[in-house]
């Protein structure tokens, strides 16, 4: 009796294993059969090992780890991908000025004057941005898209500029030029016990222009300590395109326009600015009395005129595209300037004036006319003068660097300097808060660590929502990112919700667009949403004429190859 049951459950469990190994190769079939396998495909159709450029972990552990993911992605989809770690100040020379890659994983800061639209429309995808140093770092070349991103700037109706703003998203998301992943949320961290009247606003977090003019000392720490994973790069704006340049620059050198921390445009170093004609064309602006830059030389409307005459001449990456709209300027008198218009520019007040810097013409001019564009674009400016909120002590490269108030500032600060200490790694930072050797971090604090700081009574931690987004960045001038089935497949593969649920804890939101959510009232409620789909992605590829061999290796379709292409170069950076 016992055999004949040993028996039954001998041939049950070959039944069984027989039936699971029917289903396995079913299955092994059935996706075998969905990747639609070509035998014999010539070897120089088969698209080349595409090279990835990420953060290292310690800068930035989400962008490196969704690097990782997605990469994998791409792998699945049956391209080689090699993944490469980059300091951050190399991937943003190689990447950003040089634009020597195939694709790198970015973060667009959401700062106070990206809230118009102005800089993601069109300083970072109008065609006539792409050459080295410039924000169109994709190489972003679309007739149709440059019109619009054209046209959003001569419009000053809100309702009808927004009208064209939403078009630009939907061809965006057509085009697929690069390709959103998440909008992260801002958690940040300063000491509650050192400072208060703290002032953190959408996209700057406790980096906000304001925070630094407003916080205040409960007691003897009377200089903020500011925290950050890495030094900055340069002094120099005029050559920078370093996100964290600007936020220290920025409290040095002054602006006619402030963005305030609700995101409204406020007169700054402009005591008054008038639409002479008001027809959008004509702005005459007015200085505030008795400035001064850090030298002691008076602010006039000749530095003013220089200032904005200077990055035309030099064609200053970051700044090109807010003063080519600029026709001329003319100096009334001491303290007035014309600022004559080509056509009317919507975000003059907003963007332009709002971002450029007045420059000392008696520092900047003497180096102007000895070493021309090269010498003012190379020059170090470690001796550095403005007229803003604070001036320079000392700065000693990746160890810290010093800013003092100054006291006679229109509005002076209430902190008596900032000490900007550059850490290794964001872990750095934050034990350095934790255990009170910096004030505050200047950079997001990993979801991973939010309820241990939570837990330190002398630390506040705050959530802000970002408009900025993290995304990836695939250059167009090279195979196989030239073709959009390329770029639309991949972005598909992108498991943003796995992103935001394993790395970010829940801090973020899906990014379908370069205008978030959070920016509502220039976000596109409408746009398509592209959530993870292999299927779909695989089958925009199929439809484009790509093949795959026996090994699951993608082939470029008939008549398509990048072997005689070094890096797939199909066009150089102009």
């Amino acid at each position: 009796m016992k055999s004949n049951f040993f028996i039954f459950i001998l041939l049950f469990s070959l039944v069984l294993s027989a039936c699971s190994m029917k289903v396995t190769k079913e299955t092994e079939e059935d996706e075998n059969a969905s990747k639609k396998v070509t035998e014999s495909l010539p070897e120089d159709r088969k698209v080349r090992e595409i090279e990835m450029y990420v953060t290292t972990p310690d800068y930035d552990p989400i962008r490196y780890e969704f690097g990782m993911m997605i990469a994998e992605e791409w792998k699945e989809l049956g391209f080689d991908v090699k993944v490469t770690p980059l300091e951050w100040n190399r991937l943003a020379e190689v990447g950003m000025k040089q634009k020597d890659y195939d694709a790198f994983t970015l973060s667009w800061a959401g700062r106070a004057e990206r809230i118009d639209p102005d800089h993601f429309v069109y300083a970072t995808l109008h065609s006539s941005n792409a050459g080295l140093g410039a924000y169109n770092i994709v190489g972003y070349d679309n007739p149709e898209y440059d019109n619009l991103a054209e046209a959003q700037r001569k419009v000053t109706d809100l309702e009808k500029r927004k009208e064209i703003v939403n078009q630009t998203q939907e061809i965006f998301l057509e085009d697929m030029p690069y390709a959103p992943v998440v909008h992260r949320d801002q958690l940040m961290a300063y000491n509650k016990e050192n400072f208060k009247n703290v002032t953190y606003m959408l996209g700057e977090g406790l980096n906000s222009y304001w925070n630094f003019l407003n916080m205040e000392p409960t007691g003897n720490q009377k200089v903020v300590r500011w925290g950050y994973p890495s030094d900055i790069d340069s002094l120099n704006p005029l050559s920078s395109t370093n996100s964290h340049d600007f936020q220290v620059t920025r409290l040095i050198y002054d602006r006619l326009v402030q963005i305030s921390d609700t995101g409204e445009p406020e007169n700054g170093a402009a005591k008054t600015i008038e639409d002479v004609n008001n027809d959008g064309k004509t702005y005459k602006v007015t200085l505030q009395e008795g400035m001064k830059f850090h030298d002691g030389e008076t602010v006039t409307a000749e530095d003013v005129k220089f200032s904005f005459d200077l990055v035309k001449e030099i064609q200053s990456p970051y700044f090109m595209a807010m003063v080519e709209p600029i026709d001329s300027i003319e100096i009334v008198d001491e303290l007035t300037v014309q600022f004559n218009l080509k056509e009317p520019f919507a975000p003059f007040i907003s963007n332009t004036l709002a971002q450029m810097y007045i420059y000392p013409e008696h520092y900047w001019k003497p180096i102007l006319e000895k070493e021309g564009a090269t010498g003012v674009l190379e020059h170090s400016n470690e001796k550095i003068i403005g007229s803003g909120p604070f001036k320079m002590d000392y700065w000693r490269k990746n160890q810290e660097l010093k800013l003092l108030r100054n006291d006679d500032f229109r509005t002076p600060a209430k902190i008596d300097g900032i000490l900007s200490i550059p850490y290794s790694n964001t872990q750095g930072m934050v034990a350095a808060v934790e255990q009170g050797e910096a004030d505050m971090t200047g950079w997001w604090v990993e979801p991973i660590q939010v309820d241990k700081l939570k837990e330190n009574p002398m630390l506040e931690v705050i959530n802000v929502k970002d408009h900025g987004l993290y995304h990836i960045n695939y250059n167009m001038r090279r195979m196989p990112f030239d073709d959009k089935a390329v770029r639309l497949a991949m972005a598909n593969v992108i498991p943003k919700q796995r992103i935001i649920n394993e790395l970010l804890e829940g801090y973020g939101t899906p990014a379908n667009s370069f205008i978030a959510p959070a920016n509502e009232f220039w976000h596109n409620p409408d746009v398509k949403e592209f959530d993870y789909d292999p299927k779909k992605a695989r089958k925009i590829l199929e439809d484009a004429g790509y093949q795959w061999d026996e090994n699951g290796k993608i082939h470029y379709p008939e008549g398509k190859s990048d072997q005689d292409k070094d890096k797939g170069i199909i066009r150089e950076v102009e």
